[in-house]
């Protein structure tokens, strides 16, 4: 700590400025700079459909749009479809992928992992939560930094055929 430079300072503004510049420097900002939030809809319906070989075998496809917050796809419009496998002990991602837009930007993913879990208080469904890996396929314009990016995820229930999804790029 005796190499940190002792600044005065006269107002509480200037010290703000100093404090914000070098919050941006410290790479505190470049972390937040890679997450993004999806706020997202459920479109149609989504039937859990029974595969038939065995009782709890079943299949859920899932149509979606969101609206993006913060990050390198903010303000962009997400499209996506997902298909998850259910089975005696887990929930699996067969597959999801999706479209990010807004004028002068777009980019494609494809996940390659995902599991989700059912959450029940006192025997009635309450949320669920799900957890993934995948990576950006083709991105151009504004997105086309992103572009072969991996990254993670997280998601959960907010609402009725309602859910959030924070993505964080590698």
């Amino acid at each position: 700590m005796s190499n940190v430079p002792k600044i005065k300072v006269s107002n509480t503004g200037t010290l703000l400025t100093i404090l914000l510049a070098a919050l941006a420097n410290s790479g505190a900002a470049a972390v937040e700079a890679n997450t993004t939030r999806s706020m997202c809809h459920n479109s149609g319906p989504h039937p859990v459909e029974p595969f038939g070989d065995r009782p709890e075998h079943a299949l859920q496809v899932i149509d979606s749009s969101c609206t993006m917050e913060g990050g390198p796809l903010d303000g962009t419009v997400l499209t996506q479809q997902t298909i998850w496998e259910y089975g005696k002990d887990a929930i699996t991602q067969l597959s999801s992928q999706g479209v990010y837009r807004k004028p002068g930007t777009i980019a494609a993913y494809v996940n390659s992992a995902g599991t989700l879990l059912l959450q029940y208080t006192d025997g009635r469904f309450t949320g669920w939560t799900a957890s993934g890996k995948g990576r950006i396929a083709a991105a151009a314009g504004g997105a086309s930094s992103l572009n072969g990016k991996t990254y993670s995820w997280t998601a959960r229930a907010i609402g009725n055929r309602n859910y959030v999804i924070e993505t964080t790029f590698d």
